[in-house]
C-alpha cells in the first residue's frame, strides 16, 4: 500500500506545491498528487501547474494568509525545476 509520502514523491511536486494545487482544485492533497503526476506528463502540464500555483499565491497574498510565503517559495522552486516555462 502506498502512503501519502509515497504519493507526494511520485507526484513530481513538493508538499507545498501540492497543498497549493489542492486548494486551487478544492480536493485533498492525495487527489492533487495523483492529478499532478498525470498532468506533468502532458506537454502543457507544467504551464497549467504554474498557472495554478501563481493563482493561489495571489489569493494567499490578497488575503494575507500565513501560507503565502511558503507558496511564493513553492512557485519559485517549480519555475526553477521547469526551465521550459521561461
Amino acid at each position: 500500500m502506498l502512503s501519502l509520502v509515497d504519493c507526494i514523491a511520485f507526484s513530481g511536486l513538493t508538499p507545498d506545491q501540492l497543498e497549493a494545487v489542492a486548494c486551487y482544485k478544492h480536493v485533498p492533497v492525495i487527489v492533487a498528487a495523483e492529478w499532478a503526476e498525470t498532468e506533468l506528463d502532458k506537454p502543457e502540464g507544467a504551464r497549467e501547474v504554474e498557472d495554478m500555483l501563481a493563482s493561489e499565491v495571489k489569493v494567499a497574498n490578497d488575503h494575507h494568509l500565513p501560507c503565502a510565503a511558503s507558496w511564493i517559495k513553492a512557485l519559485a522552486e517549480f519555475q526553477i525545476s521547469h526551465p521550459e516555462l521561461a
